[in-house]
């Protein structure tokens, strides 16, 4: 299993603004284009910065295959993201593995 993260640091006065933009754009696209696709989004707790908040949208993927259409379609998202709310929603992705413990 791999889980496509993407972290968010949010600026506190446009949470609102970005959560919508969340519910209208960023989930229904991957709900579309991977319907089994389950997406979760938490906020972290460990991290605190007086303006801004932090948050972890989680995708995970069965195949690389998904994977690849993830990354395409979030790199597209992004650019749409960044356009909207400038530095105030800052962000970067990770690829993570499953590993078995033996």
């Amino acid at each position: 299993m791999f889980i496509f993260n993407t972290t968010f640091s949010v600026e506190n006065k446009s949470i609102a603004d970005w959560k919508d933009w969340m519910q209208r754009n960023f989930v229904p696209t991957f709900s579309e284009l991977l319907p089994d696709l389950k997406v979760e989004l938490f906020e972290l707790m460990a991290v605190v910065q007086e303006d801004m908040t932090n948050f972890s949208c989680q995708m995970r993927c069965a195949n690389p295959e998904e994977l690849e259409i993830i990354h395409k379609y979030s790199n597209i998202l992004m650019d749409n993201l960044k356009g909207t709310f400038g530095e105030k929603c800052l962000h970067f992705s990770s690829i993570l593995k499953e590993m078995e413990l033996s």
